[in-house]
């Protein structure tokens, strides 16, 4: 049966809004369960005992387990959009190397500091045909930012002659972003016998050298 709470949220257009206090810790305690048992092993339940709260207080806050779960990606990007943001303009063309190779290093920081980042990636990945389409549009379209990120990384890179004009630009953000994944799941997997931010570092020269421009 739905609640008279969670009634009167559905009923009412979504809108932007800052999170209270309440929130986070419900935010927080979803994100240690999804990230320990996984989406579908992940109940509602599960979340309001973690977070010492009643199953029936959660729908104050939000609607179902596809809310809590948009919400942890939702706080996983913002944290990471804020440490990517450019602290200087880029303009020349040791300026791109600079950032291209503080870009590899901010991610094994992120990596290093908060690793939900690739059980989130790998809860995807595994478990995408039990997760529902809204959640999946939503994650589809994070990554198509993501991409979108890369190629404007690759054309700037183009643009300043540092990377060679005939690169492909789609190819060049896919790899990017395909071996950034894959060095990210061997370091989950490894743990501390993996060395994530030297890896980081020799792939970011490596394809500065495979793709630079004329010098």
């Amino acid at each position: 049966m739905i609640t008279s709470a969670r009634r009167q949220t559905e009923n009412v257009a979504a809108a932007p809004r800052r999170r209270g206090a309440l929130d986070q810790v419900l935010i927080n305690a979803a994100m240690d369960l999804f990230a320990s048992y996984g989406y579908r092993g992940t109940s509602l339940a599960r979340i309001a005992r973690a977070a010492g709260v009643t199953k029936g207080a959660l729908y104050w806050h939000f609607n179902d387990k596809e809310d809590f779960f948009l919400a942890v990606a939702e706080r996983v990007l913002q944290e990471w959009n804020k440490a990517f943001a450019q602290e200087r303009r880029v303009v020349t063309r040791a300026d791109f190397r600079e950032y291209f190779l503080k870009i590899f290093d901010t991610s094994a920081k992120l990596n290093t500091t908060n690793p939900w980042v690739s059980r989130l990636l790998m809860i995807i990945t595994l478990e995408s045909h039990k997760i529902g389409p809204r959640v999946l549009r939503a994650m589809r379209k994070a990554n198509a930012r993501q991409l979108e990120y890369l190629r404007d990384l690759v054309e700037r890179g183009k643009s300043l002659g540092v990377l060679a004009s005939d690169l492909d630009v789609d190819w060049a953000a896919t790899q990017l972003w395909s071996a950034s994944a894959g060095l990210q799941l061997l370091w989950y997997l490894n743990g501390s016998r993996f060395e994530l931010r030297k890896s980081f570092r020799r792939l970011a020269r490596e394809y500065l050298q495979q793709w630079s421009g004329p010098r």
